[in-house]
Formats: C-alpha cells, structure tokens, sequence
C-alpha cells in the first residue's frame, strides 16, 4: 500500500480498489463513500434498511447511491454514523474503473460535518453517562440528537446499571404472566360485583364476555398512551438551563436517541415500566372500579408487549421490502434520523394522522 502525505492518512491506511473489492461478504463487508473506506460488517444487522441492501453494495463506492433521491436520501445524521467504522481512504494515484466511475459521479464532502459524536470530549464514555448529559446545557439537544454507535453506561454502580438494560425476550417473559394474572383476578372481581346469582353457569359466561371486552378495549387504549407518552413526555423538552430536567429527560428517552442501535437499551427496563404502570392501574381502577379498570390494564399490558417487541425488530429486523413492517421501519427511521418531532406512532401509525404529526416526507407523497 502507498502512504499518503496528507494528515489523514497519518491516522489511518490506504486501500486500492482491488483490495476494497476482496471485502464483500456478510462475514467482512466493507464500502466506500466520498474517497473513506469503511468496514460494517458489525453494523449489516443494524441497518434500518436490512443487510441485504447494503450486502448488494459489498466491496463498491456508494456515494452515489446514498445521495439518489429516487432511492432513499439519507439525511447528514444517518450518513455521520459512518465515521465510527472508517478504516481507511481510497489511494489517490488508483483510479476506479468505468462502471464505478458512474456510480461515483458527485462525492458529498459537506456530509462530513462533525454531527454524530458531537463535543464527545465533554463526556467520558467509560463512565455513567446519566449524570454526565446535563454537561451539554443549552447544547443538550444537539448532543443527543446526534446519534453515535456505541456502547452506552447509564451508571456508574454495576448494581443499578444491570437493571437498566433488557434483553427484548424479557418483556414477554415478565409481563405476560403479569397481564394473565390481571385479567384472571378481574375477571373474577366482575363476576362477583355484577353478575352473582342463581344463574352461576350461563352468568360466569356473560362475565367472561363482559370483561374480554374491556380487555380488547385495552389494546387501542395502548396504543394512543403510546402515542402520548412518546410525544409529551419522552419528547418534552425540558429547560437547557435545568440539570434535573436534562437528565431526567435522558433518562427516559434522549439515550435511545443518542445510541439508537444498542441492543441492551432498546425495549423499556422492567423496574422503569413498573412505575409507569402503577399511577396507570390505579387510575383506571378508578374510573373503571369492580375489575373493569383490571380487564383494561391487561389489555394495555399485551398491547405494550407487542409494541416494545415492535420497536425492537424496527431497529434489528430485516423486514421484506414492500411489506407493512417495512413502511413501519422506514416510518420510525424517519423519527430518527430526519425529524425527531414527527412520527410519535412505533406499533402504529394511526395517531400521527388526526394529531398532524406525519414526517413532512411522507405527507408529499
């Protein structure tokens, strides 16, 4: 390989294109944008757009290709994420033959301004970030919302940090038995306040419908605490002048966004979901007394499950093109990486329509 004289390259080492080309399996994938070379091979599974989009790139200049518009125009936070698996740039004196001549038509130095790990030096990264993100004040949002893919620690006490994250098979494994246990009870609290008689049999019938209707009703019911939760209070924005609320506000959900691609921090913490729960339970117990509210809960309960496992393969799955989960992966990447004040909906779109809160993209269409 040449040296190259510039400062760049006295950081890292130059490929050829024949020796780039060699790299294109799923195993040890490497690319090329804007003159750098990169290796994602543990970035493929990731991808929001699944690994066989990029697998069919492998080995080749993509510049091009991530700027057509008739494709999908990545925006400068999605593109920035890049930097984080360069290895190299291209030798200057070896010039790419006729076909990648084409593809490599404009190059897009102006996507290198520095976004994704922003200012990473005000933080240590080795550390519990959690009481770290307030560091930023009135540059908090542009910190956190410029994502990196990295490892994140939200605390410094082993204790309390293994209890941060979740593995997604978690979510089903503890909350099904607990929406189970919910519904059995209220069940049996609905038939003894309404339906006790003479008439046992064809009654505990009745019950059974009754409260399997309320349980239904949980679902959607879900589904907009869904949407409202995501938008008001995940999405709050709290005073950059207030360290609480900033930490606070990274505690819930600015660490998705800033490391959106950790597979340890993507589903909610079963402590955390606890006590987002409670004054929920409580409150339809409430409104709905006698086991109604219960038969409800249970309903959210499954309708929470669904949607955190949702958002999981969102973020991991490789869905088929053209398919629903697709649309609904390109939805949630568009929250992500486009504009994080549009798109609140992640198991559904539903109620971004009526609260006027699709991605301007997508309205155009």
């Amino acid at each position: 390989m040449a040296p190259s004289s510039n400062n760049f390259s006295a950081r890292f080492k130059t490929f050829t294109y024949n020796e780039i080309k060699k790299h294109c399996s799923a195993e040890d994938c490497w690319i090329i944008e804007s003159g750098k070379v990169y290796d994602i091979t543990r970035f493929l599974n990731q991808h929001p757009g699944g690994e066989n989009l990029i697998l069919s790139h492998a080995g080749n200049d993509i510049t091009n290709y991530l700027q057509d518009k008739t494709i999908h125009l990545h925006s400068k936070n999605a593109l920035n994420l890049l930097k984080d698996f360069q290895i190299g740039e291209v030798e200057d004196d070896i010039t790419p033959s006729h076909e990648e001549k084409i593809t490599n038509k404009k190059t897009y130095d102006d996507m290198d301004v520095d976004m994704s790990g922003w200012n990473e030096d005000l933080v240590n990264w080795e550390r519990g970030m959690v009481f770290q993100a307030h560091k930023f004040g009135k540059n908090y949002f542009k910190w956190v919302h410029s994502p990196v893919v990295r490892k994140l620690r939200l605390f410094d006490s082993d204790f309390i940090e293994f209890f941060s994250k979740t593995k997604w098979w978690m979510i089903p494994l503890i909350w099904l038995p607990i929406a189970t246990i919910i519904q059995f009870y209220s069940t049996t609290r609905v038939y003894q306040n309404f339906f006790v008689s003479e008439f046992y049999t064809s009654e505990k019938k009745i019950a059974y419908f009754f409260s399997f209707g309320f349980f239904l009703l949980g679902i959607p019911l879900w589904s907009l605490s869904e949407y409202i939760l995501h938008r008001y209070l995940f999405h709050m924005q709290p005073s950059t002048e207030s360290w609480f609320f900033i930490t606070l506000h990274f505690l819930l959900h600015g660490q998705h966004h800033k490391v959106p691609f950790d597979r340890n921090r993507l589903v909610f913490p079963p402590v955390a979901a606890g006590i987002l729960a409670t004054p929920i339970y409580l409150f339809l117990n409430f409104i709905l007394p006698y086991g109604l509210g219960g038969c409800t809960m249970a309903g959210m309960l499954v309708g929470y499950i669904m949607y955190d496992l949702i958002h999981y393969y969102l973020h991991h799955g490789s869905p088929d093109r053209g398919s629903y989960m697709h649309s609904l992966k390109h939805y949630h990447v568009l929250h992500h990486f486009d504009d994080h004040n549009s798109g609140f909906g992640i198991s559904s779109k539903v109620w971004d329509y009526p609260f006027s809160t699709v991605n301007k993209k997508l309205k155009t269409k």
